[in-house]
């Protein structure tokens, strides 16, 4: 992972060249979510997974951090 504060600053709107940018580009948020999807499909099944623990053992399939 790249450190952004080491990047130059891209003006996010020609008429203000010098505010700061508080929105992700579209570049830069096409690239998040291309990174990011991958995940998508672990993290949903790992929800099933823990719904059906839950939904056949009730409160104490969960780890004893999270009952």
């Amino acid at each position: 992972m790249k450190d952004e504060t080491l990047e130059p600053h891209k003006p996010q709107f020609p008429s203000a060249p010098h505010q700061a940018r508080k929105a992700a580009s579209v570049d830069e948020a096409l690239a998040a979510a291309q990174e990011l999807k991958p995940m998508v499909g672990v993290v949903r099944r790992l929800a099933r997974e823990r719904r059906a623990a839950l939904a056949q053992r009730g409160k104490m399939a969960l780890p004893p951090e999270e009952r």
